[in-house]
């Protein structure tokens, strides 16, 4: 085994001018076979081969494996390491190659799923960037568009409770299509409340399982959400297929920002704002996907409400751009028209970078805002799949959920 001092000069070697490069590896040598090595695996140098051997191997019972030729201590050289598995094995562990840097393949998924994690946030700071070159309204001229709003007589939608002073800081044509946003979004609520008694307040529901879950509030705020998309014109520009492969696969995700609209972290109940005639749930039912989904996605909406002030305007962009996105899935499937999905993506983030702007007066706010939202986005993405991991765990019968929630949850 290679002392701690022997390795810290490799290392050291493998750096130069405080630079990293590749070293050069003609002089790196296999512990376990003498071949040319490839650098470090499992703690070793190792090469190609006795790194997938020791893989393949390492984890498996030992006394499986037997000398072929009885010693229990066969040379293990380039030419002869096929040759008894035994041996080649043992010399791994004696040259301290360790089994338990052996991922499993829960840990390859998870790593995979950080790789595309990490795409996606340069995918998106990418894009995010190239916005940030804009030149932004002065300061000036936004106080000037507040002073000449709050000064003029307020129209029909600003005495809407739902109204947002900053959308009207925006340009003419952004302060219709924000308000188009919320008339649609508006418009879908309306079309999907349950068909229950007029009360006073909104009625309680109970939930005494995850079918009650997955059918009824989840069901409801799918229906909610399909139903707005279907009301945006730019999303109805795309072609089907593509339209259906986003839903699919970003519909989970989205569900999470429906969330945060809907839930008052005082009380911890689910209920759409301003909808009486409606049901309300107790975020409490989220513990029948399990604990974990319960408190990951309460901490997240106390985040995301923190970073917006809870401002419903932000999030329904937020839902607009996320229904856009790719690589939510590792088998995601491709689209027909990925361009196309692209650039509608970017105009609600054209939007949402103008509408944060006129709320922040300050490029820099702006900036931080948005990379703010950016993490949300990526924990939304691994709190949706921890959703359909924990609803897989539980062995749900596909015939006992509603055919919406088949879809979503991938399992039809």
């Amino acid at each position: 085994m290679q002392s701690d001092s022997s390795r810290q000069q490799h290392r050291k070697r493998s750096f130069s001018s405080g630079n990293f490069r590749k070293r050069d590896r003609q002089d790196l040598i296999c512990v376990v076979c003498h071949a040319s090595a490839i650098g470090y695996n499992f703690d070793q140098i190792t090469c190609e081969s006795c790194k997938a051997f020791f893989r393949r191997n390492a984890l498996n019972n030992n006394k499986k494996l037997k000398c072929r030729f009885g010693t229990n201590d066969c040379t293990i050289s380039l030419e002869t390491r096929k040759r008894c598995k035994y041996c080649r094995l043992k010399k791994c562990f004696e040259k301290g190659l360790r089994k338990e840097w052996i991922m499993s393949e829960e840990e390859k998924i998870r790593k995979k799923q950080k790789i595309e994690d990490n795409r996606r946030l340069r995918a998106i700071s990418q894009s995010l960037s190239m916005l940030s070159t804009v030149p932004c309204s002065p300061s000036s001229i936004l106080e000037e568009r507040k002073f000449e709003y709050l000064s003029s007589t307020k129209s029909d939608e600003t005495n809407d409770d739902d109204s947002n002073e900053f959308k009207y800081l925006v340009l003419n044509d952004g302060h219709i299509f924000l308000s188009k946003i919320e008339e649609y979004y508006r418009k879908a609520v309306n079309l999907t409340v349950p068909k229950i008694e007029p009360t006073t307040r909104p009625a309680l529901r109970d939930l005494n399982g995850i079918i009650d879950v997955l059918n009824e509030p989840t069901q409801i705020s799918a229906l909610r959400m399909i139903t707005f998309f279907k009301l945006v014109p730019e999303f109805n520009n795309l072609h089907e297929d593509d339209r259906l492969a986003l839903v699919k696969h970003n519909l989970m995700t989205i569900l999470c920002f429906h969330f945060c609209i809907c839930t008052d972290m005082t009380t911890k109940i689910f209920h759409e704002p301003e909808m009486i005639n409606d049901f309300s749930y107790s975020t409490d039912g989220l513990r029948n996907y399990s604990d974990s989904v319960h408190d990951q996605l309460l901490e997240f909406t106390r985040e995301l409400q923190e970073i917006t002030s809870n401002d419903h305007l932000t999030m329904k962009l937020l839902i607009l751009i996320m229904i856009f996105s790719r690589g939510a899935d590792h088998d995601e499937t491709c689209l027909l028209e990925p361009k196309n999905v692209v650039q509608t993506q970017n105009i609600f983030v054209d939007y949402l970078w103008n509408y944060l702007s006129a709320r922040c007066c300050s490029p820099d706010q702006t900036a931080t805002h948005i990379s703010r939202l950016i993490f949300s986005c990526l924990k939304a993405h691994s709190i949706a799949r921890e959703v359909k991991e924990s609803v897989a765990r539980k062995q749900v019968q596909t015939d006992d959920l509603a055919p919406i929630m088949q879809s979503v949850l991938q399992i039809s």
